[in-house]
Protein backbone atom coordinates (compact mmCIF):
# COMPACT_ATOMS: atom_id res chain seq x y z
CA UNK A 1 0.00 0.00 0.00
CA UNK A 2 1.57 3.09 -1.02
CA UNK A 3 1.76 6.41 1.73
CA UNK A 4 -1.19 8.17 0.16
CA UNK A 5 -3.43 5.46 0.03
CA UNK A 6 -2.41 4.57 3.86
CA UNK A 7 -3.06 8.11 4.62
CA UNK A 8 -6.25 7.95 3.09
CA UNK A 9 -6.85 5.01 5.50
CA UNK A 10 -6.09 6.21 8.78
CA UNK A 11 -8.10 9.74 7.39
CA UNK A 12 -11.46 7.69 7.07
CA UNK A 13 -10.98 5.57 10.47
CA UNK A 14 -10.52 9.03 12.35
CA UNK A 15 -13.40 10.21 10.26
CA UNK A 16 -15.74 7.12 11.04
CA UNK A 17 -14.63 7.69 14.60
CA UNK A 18 -15.51 11.18 14.93
CA UNK A 19 -19.09 10.12 13.32
CA UNK A 20 -19.98 7.21 15.22
CA UNK A 21 -19.00 9.43 18.42
CA UNK A 22 -16.37 8.20 19.52
CA UNK A 23 -14.83 11.21 19.72
CA UNK A 24 -16.74 13.86 20.36
CA UNK A 25 -16.23 17.50 19.19
CA UNK A 26 -13.51 19.56 21.41
CA UNK A 27 -12.32 15.45 22.57
CA UNK A 28 -8.55 15.32 22.61
CA UNK A 29 -7.18 12.85 19.90
CA UNK A 30 -4.11 10.44 20.77
CA UNK A 31 -0.70 11.42 19.87
CA UNK A 32 1.29 10.81 16.34
CA UNK A 33 2.56 7.82 18.42
CA UNK A 34 -0.20 6.51 19.44
CA UNK A 35 -2.35 6.35 16.87
CA UNK A 36 0.21 4.83 14.66
CA UNK A 37 0.40 1.96 17.57
CA UNK A 38 -3.10 1.72 17.14
CA UNK A 39 -3.66 1.89 13.63
CA UNK A 40 -0.39 -0.34 12.64
CA UNK A 41 1.20 2.69 10.77
CA UNK A 42 3.75 4.89 11.17
CA UNK A 43 3.86 8.66 12.69
CA UNK A 44 4.10 10.41 9.30
CA UNK A 45 1.01 8.97 8.28
CA UNK A 46 -0.74 9.70 10.97
CA UNK A 47 0.99 13.78 10.39
CA UNK A 48 -0.04 13.59 7.16
CA UNK A 49 -3.75 12.13 8.10
CA UNK A 50 -4.27 14.57 10.52
CA UNK A 51 -2.93 17.68 8.48
CA UNK A 52 -5.52 16.70 6.17
CA UNK A 53 -8.36 16.60 8.36
CA UNK A 54 -7.10 19.74 10.12
CA UNK A 55 -7.16 21.51 6.58
CA UNK A 56 -10.80 20.02 6.29
CA UNK A 57 -10.95 22.14 9.61
CA UNK A 58 -12.27 18.47 11.28
CA UNK A 59 -9.63 19.20 14.13
CA UNK A 60 -7.55 21.58 14.94
CA UNK A 61 -3.88 21.21 16.79
CA UNK A 62 -2.72 23.24 19.74
CA UNK A 63 1.37 23.85 20.33
CA UNK A 64 1.84 21.97 23.33
CA UNK A 65 -1.80 20.58 24.15
CA UNK A 66 -2.28 18.39 21.15
CA UNK A 67 -4.72 17.25 18.42
CA UNK A 68 -8.27 17.89 19.20
CA UNK A 69 -11.59 17.35 17.15
CA UNK A 70 -12.84 20.52 15.86
CA UNK A 71 -15.74 22.57 17.69
CA UNK A 72 -17.14 24.73 15.51
CA UNK A 73 -20.32 25.25 13.74
CA UNK A 74 -19.55 27.49 10.81
CA UNK A 75 -20.48 26.07 7.21
CA UNK A 76 -19.03 23.60 4.64
CA UNK A 77 -17.48 26.47 2.19
CA UNK A 78 -17.25 23.51 -0.22
CA UNK A 79 -19.78 23.68 -3.47
CA UNK A 80 -21.89 20.58 -3.57
CA UNK A 81 -24.00 20.14 -6.57
CA UNK A 82 -27.25 18.27 -4.61
CA UNK A 83 -29.31 18.58 -1.75
CA UNK A 84 -30.67 15.49 0.54
CA UNK A 85 -34.42 15.40 2.14
CA UNK A 86 -34.74 13.15 4.55
CA UNK A 87 -38.51 12.68 5.23
CA UNK A 88 -41.50 10.89 4.46
CA UNK A 89 -44.43 10.94 1.67
CA UNK A 90 -47.23 9.81 3.95
CA UNK A 91 -49.36 12.97 4.18
CA UNK A 92 -49.59 15.72 1.62
CA UNK A 93 -47.72 18.23 3.34
CA UNK A 94 -44.77 16.54 3.15
CA UNK A 95 -45.52 15.86 -1.15
CA UNK A 96 -46.67 19.55 -1.34
CA UNK A 97 -43.25 20.40 0.10
CA UNK A 98 -41.14 18.01 -2.00
CA UNK A 99 -42.57 19.17 -5.19
CA UNK A 100 -42.03 22.55 -3.93
CA UNK A 101 -38.40 21.83 -3.55
CA UNK A 102 -37.77 20.05 -6.75
CA UNK A 103 -38.98 22.59 -8.67
CA UNK A 104 -36.39 25.08 -6.90
CA UNK A 105 -33.47 23.06 -7.07
CA UNK A 106 -34.26 22.26 -11.22
CA UNK A 107 -33.98 25.80 -11.27
CA UNK A 108 -31.06 26.08 -9.49
CA UNK A 109 -29.03 23.27 -11.35
CA UNK A 110 -29.14 20.82 -8.70
CA UNK A 111 -29.97 17.44 -7.99
CA UNK A 112 -32.31 16.08 -4.78
CA UNK A 113 -31.43 13.10 -2.88
CA UNK A 114 -34.92 12.09 -1.14
CA UNK A 115 -34.08 9.66 2.23
CA UNK A 116 -37.43 8.29 3.32
CA UNK A 117 -37.14 8.03 7.36
CA UNK A 118 -40.81 7.57 7.97
CA UNK A 119 -41.02 9.81 11.21
CA UNK A 120 -38.51 7.96 12.71
CA UNK A 121 -35.78 9.28 14.86
CA UNK A 122 -33.56 6.42 14.17
CA UNK A 123 -34.12 6.13 10.79
CA UNK A 124 -33.24 9.84 10.73
CA UNK A 125 -30.48 10.04 12.19
CA UNK A 126 -28.81 7.05 10.36
CA UNK A 127 -29.88 8.48 7.03
CA UNK A 128 -27.78 11.34 8.03
CA UNK A 129 -24.60 9.98 8.90
CA UNK A 130 -24.70 7.95 5.89
CA UNK A 131 -25.49 10.71 3.45
CA UNK A 132 -22.64 12.80 4.84
CA UNK A 133 -20.41 9.99 5.21
CA UNK A 134 -20.89 9.56 0.93
CA UNK A 135 -19.65 13.21 0.84
CA UNK A 136 -23.37 14.51 1.01
CA UNK A 137 -23.42 17.95 2.61
CA UNK A 138 -26.58 19.28 1.91
CA UNK A 139 -29.29 18.16 4.50
CA UNK A 140 -32.66 18.92 4.51
CA UNK A 141 -34.46 17.49 7.37
CA UNK A 142 -37.79 17.39 7.83
CA UNK A 143 -37.92 16.06 11.62
CA UNK A 144 -40.36 13.59 13.76
CA UNK A 145 -40.81 15.78 15.78
CA UNK A 146 -38.94 13.39 18.45
CA UNK A 147 -36.19 14.80 20.28
CA UNK A 148 -33.55 14.56 18.32
CA UNK A 149 -29.82 13.36 19.52
CA UNK A 150 -28.19 16.54 19.82
CA UNK A 151 -24.06 15.51 19.75
CA UNK A 152 -24.90 13.63 16.76
CA UNK A 153 -26.18 16.25 14.63
CA UNK A 154 -23.00 18.78 16.18
CA UNK A 155 -20.83 16.02 14.98
CA UNK A 156 -22.28 15.56 11.67
CA UNK A 157 -21.85 19.83 11.39
CA UNK A 158 -18.08 19.22 12.18
CA UNK A 159 -17.79 16.78 9.93
CA UNK A 160 -19.01 19.04 7.33
CA UNK A 161 -22.73 19.02 6.81
CA UNK A 162 -24.94 22.05 6.39
CA UNK A 163 -28.21 21.48 7.54
CA UNK A 164 -31.83 23.44 7.63
CA UNK A 165 -34.70 21.94 9.74
CA UNK A 166 -38.11 22.15 8.22
CA UNK A 167 -41.07 23.07 9.99
CA UNK A 168 -41.64 20.98 13.16
CA UNK A 169 -38.52 20.95 15.30
CA UNK A 170 -36.39 24.40 16.00
CA UNK A 171 -32.67 22.73 16.18
CA UNK A 172 -29.65 23.98 17.94
CA UNK A 173 -26.99 26.08 16.82
CA UNK A 174 -25.73 22.98 14.39
CA UNK A 175 -28.81 24.07 11.72
CA UNK A 176 -30.75 26.61 10.19
CA UNK A 177 -34.80 26.64 10.54
CA UNK A 178 -37.24 27.34 8.15
CA UNK A 179 -40.53 27.34 9.59
CA UNK A 180 -44.40 29.08 9.45
CA UNK A 181 -44.99 31.93 11.77
CA UNK A 182 -47.44 30.58 13.63
CA UNK A 183 -48.36 33.86 16.00
CA UNK A 184 -49.47 35.40 12.86
CA UNK A 185 -51.14 32.13 11.39
CA UNK A 186 -53.48 31.85 14.80
CA UNK A 187 -54.29 35.38 14.52
CA UNK A 188 -55.94 35.23 11.44
CA UNK A 189 -57.76 32.20 12.58
CA UNK A 190 -59.50 34.21 15.58
CA UNK A 191 -59.42 37.37 14.03
CA UNK A 192 -61.80 35.36 10.88
CA UNK A 193 -63.68 33.68 13.75
CA UNK A 194 -64.57 37.26 15.60
CA UNK A 195 -66.39 37.54 12.57
CA UNK A 196 -68.38 33.99 12.76
CA UNK A 197 -69.44 34.89 16.40
CA UNK A 198 -66.31 33.31 18.04
CA UNK A 199 -67.04 31.43 21.49
CA UNK A 200 -65.56 28.29 23.27
CA UNK A 201 -62.54 27.88 21.83
CA UNK A 202 -61.25 24.33 21.57
CA UNK A 203 -57.75 23.66 20.43
CA UNK A 204 -57.30 19.95 19.41
CA UNK A 205 -53.54 18.77 19.14
CA UNK A 206 -51.42 16.29 18.91
CA UNK A 207 -50.68 13.83 22.02
CA UNK A 208 -47.90 11.75 20.85
CA UNK A 209 -46.23 14.53 18.67
CA UNK A 210 -44.13 16.82 20.56
CA UNK A 211 -43.22 19.10 17.90
CA UNK A 212 -41.62 22.81 18.44
CA UNK A 213 -44.70 23.37 15.94
CA UNK A 214 -47.40 22.25 17.98
CA UNK A 215 -46.34 23.96 20.66
CA UNK A 216 -46.10 27.52 19.19
CA UNK A 217 -49.51 27.55 18.02
CA UNK A 218 -50.91 25.84 21.26
CA UNK A 219 -48.94 28.86 22.54
CA UNK A 220 -50.66 31.39 20.69
CA UNK A 221 -53.80 30.33 20.81
CA UNK A 222 -54.04 30.63 24.56
CA UNK A 223 -52.56 33.93 24.05
CA UNK A 224 -55.53 34.86 21.81
CA UNK A 225 -58.12 33.61 23.96
CA UNK A 226 -56.46 35.35 26.89
CA UNK A 227 -56.24 39.19 25.16
CA UNK A 228 -60.53 38.00 24.67
CA UNK A 229 -61.01 37.59 28.22
CA UNK A 230 -61.66 33.84 26.79
CA UNK A 231 -61.07 30.62 28.88
CA UNK A 232 -59.93 27.94 25.93
CA UNK A 233 -60.01 24.39 26.41
CA UNK A 234 -56.76 22.64 24.85
CA UNK A 235 -57.01 18.82 24.06
CA UNK A 236 -54.73 16.28 23.13
CA UNK A 237 -55.41 13.09 21.01
CA UNK A 238 -52.99 10.71 19.16
CA UNK A 239 -52.18 11.79 15.90
CA UNK A 240 -53.60 9.13 13.85
CA UNK A 241 -56.49 9.21 15.71
CA UNK A 242 -60.25 7.75 14.29
CA UNK A 243 -62.86 9.12 15.62
CA UNK A 244 -66.25 7.65 15.85
CA UNK A 245 -68.06 10.85 17.65
CA UNK A 246 -67.00 14.55 18.13
CA UNK A 247 -65.24 14.21 21.42
CA UNK A 248 -67.10 14.93 24.92
CA UNK A 249 -64.23 17.39 25.62
CA UNK A 250 -65.82 19.67 22.22
CA UNK A 251 -69.13 21.50 23.20
CA UNK A 252 -71.40 21.52 20.33
CA UNK A 253 -71.02 24.90 19.83
CA UNK A 254 -67.18 25.53 20.39
CA UNK A 255 -65.30 27.17 17.79
CA UNK A 256 -62.66 24.16 17.08
CA UNK A 257 -58.84 25.32 15.95
CA UNK A 258 -56.85 22.39 15.21
CA UNK A 259 -53.23 21.69 14.84
CA UNK A 260 -53.00 20.95 11.38
CA UNK A 261 -55.88 20.08 8.37
CA UNK A 262 -55.14 16.76 8.93
CA UNK A 263 -56.75 16.86 12.20
CA UNK A 264 -60.02 19.70 11.14
CA UNK A 265 -60.34 16.86 8.52
CA UNK A 266 -61.03 14.04 10.67
CA UNK A 267 -63.14 15.96 13.02
CA UNK A 268 -65.09 16.97 10.39
CA UNK A 269 -67.95 14.43 10.23
CA UNK A 270 -68.69 14.59 13.77
CA UNK A 271 -68.86 18.65 13.65
CA UNK A 272 -70.95 19.34 10.65
CA UNK A 273 -72.10 22.39 12.12
CA UNK A 274 -69.27 23.76 13.92
CA UNK A 275 -67.24 25.93 12.87
CA UNK A 276 -63.34 24.35 12.04
CA UNK A 277 -59.82 26.00 11.82
CA UNK A 278 -57.08 24.57 10.39
CA UNK A 279 -52.98 25.29 9.70
CA UNK A 280 -51.95 23.89 6.54
CA UNK A 281 -53.88 25.15 3.86
CA UNK A 282 -54.18 22.04 1.90
CA UNK A 283 -57.73 21.25 1.70
CA UNK A 284 -60.32 23.31 0.31
CA UNK A 285 -63.15 22.05 2.84
CA UNK A 286 -62.04 24.22 5.75
CA UNK A 287 -60.71 27.34 6.48
CA UNK A 288 -57.08 27.15 7.10
CA UNK A 289 -53.73 29.40 7.02
CA UNK A 290 -51.63 27.73 4.05
CA UNK A 291 -47.63 27.58 4.03
CA UNK A 292 -46.27 29.61 1.45
CA UNK A 293 -44.53 26.24 0.13
CA UNK A 294 -42.55 28.17 -2.98
CA UNK A 295 -41.17 30.98 -0.49
CA UNK A 296 -40.22 28.26 2.04
CA UNK A 297 -38.51 25.67 -0.27
CA UNK A 298 -36.62 28.83 -1.91
CA UNK A 299 -35.56 29.87 1.53
CA UNK A 300 -34.28 26.30 2.85
CA UNK A 301 -32.46 26.40 -0.56
CA UNK A 302 -31.16 29.90 0.01
CA UNK A 303 -30.28 28.77 3.61
CA UNK A 304 -28.16 26.21 2.45
CA UNK A 305 -25.86 27.89 0.07
CA UNK A 306 -25.66 30.82 2.71
CA UNK A 307 -24.04 28.03 4.62
CA UNK A 308 -21.31 27.28 2.07
CA UNK A 309 -20.43 31.00 0.90
CA UNK A 310 -20.08 31.98 4.96
CA UNK A 311 -17.96 29.30 5.66
CA UNK A 312 -16.83 29.40 9.23
CA UNK A 313 -18.44 32.96 9.15
CA UNK A 314 -21.66 31.29 9.47
CA UNK A 315 -24.00 31.17 12.13
CA UNK A 316 -27.58 29.85 13.04
CA UNK A 317 -30.57 31.73 11.94
CA UNK A 318 -34.42 31.04 12.37
CA UNK A 319 -36.60 31.97 9.37
CA UNK A 320 -40.35 32.39 9.93
CA UNK A 321 -42.75 32.80 6.86
CA UNK A 322 -46.44 34.32 6.73
CA UNK A 323 -49.13 31.93 5.67
CA UNK A 324 -52.55 33.11 3.82
CA UNK A 325 -55.82 32.35 5.28
CA UNK A 326 -57.68 30.63 2.60
CA UNK A 327 -61.29 29.14 2.09
CA UNK A 328 -62.70 32.18 3.50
Amino acid sequence: MTHINKTDSIRTTIFKAILNGDYAPGDKLPTEREMAELTGSCRVTVRRAYEQLESARILHREQGRGTFVSSHSGGNPEACGQIALLTNVSDRFALEFIRALERELIDADMLLILRLTDEIPEKEEAAAIDLVGKGVTNLIIWPSGQTFPENTFARLRVLGANMVFFDRMLPGGYADYIGLDNDDAMAQLFQYADGKGLRNPVFVTHSDLKADSNIMREKAFIRNCQSRGLSGKVIAVPQRSSFSARPVEIDGDATVFCVNDDMALRLLPFCPNQLLLGIDGLTDRIVSVKHPMAEMARASVASLLNQQRKGIRWKAARNFFKGEITNV
